[in-house]
């Protein structure tokens, strides 16, 4: 290391070089840390959903699925579409449900029904 005394009087100046170096270093710093994106949801389509899901089932398995509600899934008009973060959750849960859950939902869907309706048994 080079021995170069920096006198009373230099210091003021010495102080602003290694500010502006240290701005300079930080803004090379900020611009190679890239800045955190929310990941953007991507959408399948039957066909996209079969490719994903490790089971690669028939197209005719996943419409069955979608009929009896076992997967989650969106419907407009004719059009099916499935979004990857309720698969992924979906396929993360197992979306097995208990007896007691089972029971539980049914009666709930009855009482609802019956709500509706105007009927108060």
């Amino acid at each position: 290391m080079i021995d170069s005394r920096i006198t009373f009087d230099e210091m003021p100046a010495m102080l602003a070089t290694i500010a502006e170096r240290l701005k300079s270093i930080e803004d090379k710093v900020n611009h190679l840390t890239l800045p955190q994106q929310e990941e953007k949801d991507e959408w399948f389509n039957i066909k996209g959903l079969c490719e994903y899901l490790p089971s690669h089932p028939a197209e005719q398995t996943v419409y069955g699925w979608t009929s009896t509600h076992f997967i989650p899934f969106h419907k407009r008009g004719k059009n099916i579409a499935f979004r990857k973060s309720e698969i992924d959750q979906w396929l993360g849960q197992g979306m097995k449900k208990s007896l007691q859950d089972i029971q539980r939902d049914a009666q709930e869907f009855v009482n609802h029904k019956r709500m509706k309706g105007g009927r108060h048994d």
